[in-house]
């Protein structure tokens, strides 16, 4: 009897590494980006330092992931300013989306062509808090800054 519970413990125990195994494994090789860019650009090609332009992305979402976005201006000094993050609904959906973001530029950014990107960091399971997000960055929008 005492043979039949170790061999169904053993069984058990098995089982459960196996199907733990197979989800780490799993886990571990879901490094595809829930979102992929079509298209990105400035509404219009100029803007005046304190104003706002648009920005047109089209995108293609596969799945809904939380995601930690940073948005960084690049202007013709080089310098890099911190654009205040853009606060997502949850109402995200999968499929392909065209949307707009207005983006406030810096009093002090120079004068001359610029660029604004983002910088996505995706968790979509467990193991990407404890190994690091999957990261996708926006094609740059390319714009001038006026005076």
């Amino acid at each position: 009897m005492k043979r039949i519970l170790y061999g169904f413990a053993a069984g058990v125990i098995a089982a459960v590494t196996a199907v733990s195994s197979f989800n780490i494994a799993v886990m571990v090789v879901d490094r595809e980006a829930p979102i992929s860019y079509q298209d990105a650009h400035a509404v219009t090609p100029t803007v005046k330092r304190g104003g706002t332009i648009e920005v047109e992305y089209k995108v293609v979402r596969t799945r809904i992931c939380p995601v930690v976005a940073k948005r960084w201006l690049y202007d013709a000094a080089g310098q890099r300013h911190s654009v205040p993050q853009y606060t997502v609904g949850a109402d995200l959906t999968a499929g392909r989306e065209t949307y707009r973001r207005s983006i406030t530029i810096p009093s002090s950014a120079a004068l001359g062509p610029a660029r604004y990107e983002v910088v996505l960091d995706y968790t979509c399971n467990p193991l990407q808090k404890l190994v690091g997000p999957t990261t996708v960055v926006s094609p740059p929008v390319e714009f001038e800054i006026v005076g």
